[in-house]
C-alpha cells in the first residue's frame, strides 16, 4: 500500500511542478521576460517622412544608442529612434538583443541643416550583429524604422528630405563608440 501512495504522491509532485512551470511561464518569468513592449518615452518627437508624420525616440547621448531598440518585441507603424552623434562619421549598427527586424537609414544633413540626404538605406534581421549595417560615407544620423518602412513610403538611397527644426536644435553628447 505505501508503494502505491508514493506512485501517487510522485505523479501529485509532478501535476504540481507542471503547474507552477506553466504559472511562471504565464507570468513572464521565461528566458526572455526582459523584453519589453514599445513606449515611444517622454523624448519623443515627430517627423513628416515620406509623406507621412512619424514618431521617433531620439538616442543622443551613448547610453541611448548603444541600447537603442534591443529588448522590444514591436514596434508600432510609423514608428522608430532617430539616432544623432555629435560630429559626422562611419557609423556601424548590428542587432544585438533586437527582435525587431529593422530598416535603417543613414541620413547626411546638408549644411544648412534643413534638408538632409539619405546616403543608404539597410535591411537587419532580428539578433544578428555581423556583419552588421555600414554607412556608406560619415553622417551624423541613423533612423531605424520596422524593416520595409522607407521601401513602402517610397525613400530610397539618395532620396532627399527635409529636417524639422527641432533636428537641428538636438545637441549629442561626445563618445568615442561608432554606431550602436
Amino acid at each position: 500500500m505505501s508503494s502505491v501512495r508514493g506512485r501517487w504522491s510522485l505523479s501529485r509532485l509532478g501535476a504540481v511542478v507542471a503547474a507552477a512551470l506553466a504559472l511562471a511561464g504565464a507570468s513572464g518569468c521565461s528566458g526572455d521576460s526582459y523584453y519589453k513592449p514599445y513606449e515611444a518615452g517622454e523624448e519623443s518627437k515627430s517627423w513628416k517622412l515620406g509623406g507621412v508624420d512619424v514618431t521617433l525616440e531620439i538616442a543622443d547621448n551613448r547610453e541611448e544608442r548603444e541600447h537603442g531598440l534591443m529588448f522590444r518585441r514591436t514596434m508600432p507603424d510609423d514608428h522608430g529612434m532617430l539616432f544623432v552623434y555629435p560630429a559626422p562619421d562611419e557609423l556601424h549598427f548590428w542587432m544585438r538583443n533586437t527582435a525587431i527586424p529593422l530598416s535603417i537609414a543613414f541620413i547626411l544633413e546638408d549644411p544648412d541643416n534643413k534638408q538632409a540626404t539619405i546616403v543608404n538605406i539597410e535591411d537587419m534581421e532580428p539578433y544578428v550583429e555581423m556583419p552588421g549595417a555600414v554607412s556608406q560615407k560619415p553622417v551624423r544620423f541613423a533612423l531605424e524604422m520596422n524593416q520595409g518602412w522607407f521601401a513602402k513610403h517610397g525613400l530610397k538611397n539618395g532620396s532627399r528630405v527635409d529636417l524639422p527644426g527641432w533636428v537641428a536644435s538636438i545637441v549629442a553628447s561626445g563618445d568615442d563608440v561608432k554606431g550602436r
